[in-house]
């Protein structure tokens, strides 16, 4: 027995980018929690670490998730 599904490519596209999207950055900061973001072209491993108090590193985190400060 073959099951027929039909599926429609624009609300797949939509909802991928409807969840890339989603960004807690400002919930987690009002919350009192660090963020972490990613610029576009920045290396693997490297990061932004916004701080709740407005404050922000770039951090390099290793295979093992050990996070070192590059510059502040």
């Amino acid at each position: 027995m073959v099951q027929k599904i039909e599926l429609d490519i624009e609300t797949i596209f939509e909802d991928i980018q409807s969840i890339e999207m989603d960004d807690n950055t400002k919930e987690l900061l009002h919350n009192g929690v660090p963020a972490y973001i990613k610029e576009p072209g920045m290396a693997n491993g490297f990061m932004i670490k916004l701080y709740p108090n407005g404050t922000k590193e770039t951090v390099h985190i290793d295979e093992t998730f050990h996070e070192t400060v590059v510059n502040l």
